[in-house]
């Protein structure tokens, strides 16, 4: 009995499907060239919000390293990625668009967040905790579905070609990071970033000039 007990048991395993990621499971809504890796894409987000317009919500370009969550929490949110990327460890957080352009590099622990999530008044957000813990038990664990996003502020990012981002950064809405140029390690970006420049700190500010 208990050698079949343990017979069954390795049955069942085998006979047991992988588990299909959301990256895997919402493939209709992102086009990646095929000579990008996605890595890990098992371990990878791919949240889209309870309403879906039928369109691509993520566009990857060719030859990218890819490790990276996608995580859309309005049905408006787009994230477009350009040519020769790599995403070292990043979550991008879309209710506009993020535009990465070719040649960026991103190291790990980097947050990319074009809204801000709250008002920063107290009377336009009394609500929220309540609303989302109201949606988390009735929608099974999607805390925005009625999230009230009238009183919050969206702004698209935008990163040029051939930037370099340490690791820990985290980039805010409405920024512009301009070409070539190279935020520090841990960094806070709230402001636009001028072309070939070095900016480091919180909030991060220009510490050198790079001259091509």
């Amino acid at each position: 009995m208990f050698f079949k007990m343990i017979k069954n048991f390795l049955n069942f395993f085998r006979k047991k499907k992988p588990l299909i990621s959301s990256f895997e499971k919402f493939i209709q809504y992102h086009r990646i060239d095929r000579s990008t890796f996605i890595l890990r894409p098992s371990n990878i987000r791919f949240d889209l919000p309870h309403k879906i317009e039928e369109r691509v919500y993520l566009t990857i370009g060719n030859k990218g390293l890819i490790n990276a969550n996608f995580i859309f929490e309005t049905e408006k949110g787009e994230v477009i990625i350009g040519n020769n990327v790599h995403l070292g460890g990043v979550t991008i957080i879309s209710r506009t668009k993020v535009v990465i352009h070719d040649d960026v590099t991103m190291a790990w622990g980097i947050t990319i967040y074009d809204h801000n999530s709250h008002s920063i008044y107290w009377e336009n957000r009394k609500n929220d905790n309540h609303q989302c813990y109201a949606d988390y038990i009735k929608y099974n664990g999607n805390n925005v579905m009625n999230k009230d996003w009238s009183n919050v502020i969206s702004k698209p990012i935008t990163i040029y070609s051939k930037v370099w981002i340490g690791f820990n950064v985290i980039i805010m809405k409405g920024v512009t990071i301009g070409e070539g140029a190279v935020v520090a390690a841990g960094s806070v970006v709230i402001k636009d970033v001028p072309a070939w420049s070095i900016v480091a700190g919180n909030p991060a500010a220009v510490v050198k000039k790079i001259v091509p």
